[in-house]
């Protein structure tokens, strides 16, 4: 089942004609730009070369009319080569973030488990202070040991 378009995920969601990623739409910019001046800058510099000798109006035109079908080119170029940018970095950077975020997860989780320790460290010594304040204070022998860092009280040999 598909998620509504308000539920998808900000990843997965694609725009235009070409469906490219709203994510990319400026890595698609900049390489079809690139792609097409490229290819442009070689189309001019073969119709110059090989129209040499006739007038710049000539040249201009000539230039126009070979440079047209170079968007044909170049459109399709910078779409496969938006796709390929998606599947190795977008893998990269899925695969990156999500280690980052186990990584995260797991220090969290150590710092509670940290917090919990230290509240229980912290319980077991105020509870030994209750039992000898009210040995104490009844005038009883209090000889039991406090506790240690595991909770437990130290064995006498």
């Amino acid at each position: 089942m598909r998620p509504a378009s308000g539920d998808q995920d900000v990843w997965e969601q694609r725009t235009g004609i070409l469906n490219i990623p709203t994510r990319l739409i400026r890595w698609f910019s900049g390489i079809f730009t690139a792609a097409w001046l490229i290819l442009t800058a070689i189309t001019i510099y073969n119709n110059v070369s090989t129209h040499v000798g006739t007038s710049w109006d000539a040249q201009i035109v000539g230039i126009v009319n070979a440079s047209a079908p170079n968007i044909g080119f170049a459109l399709p170029a910078a779409y496969i080569l938006t796709e390929v940018i998606d599947m190795v970095l977008g893998a990269w950077y899925r695969q990156r973030t999500r280690a980052r975020a186990r990584a995260e997860g797991l220090a969290e989780g150590r710092k509670e488990g940290r917090d919990e320790g230290k509240q229980e460290q912290q319980e077991r010594w105020l509870r030994w202070l209750e039992r000898r304040r009210a040995a104490e204070a009844n005038d009883l022998p209090f000889d039991e040991p406090p506790p240690d860092l595991n909770g437990e009280h130290p064995t006498q040999e």
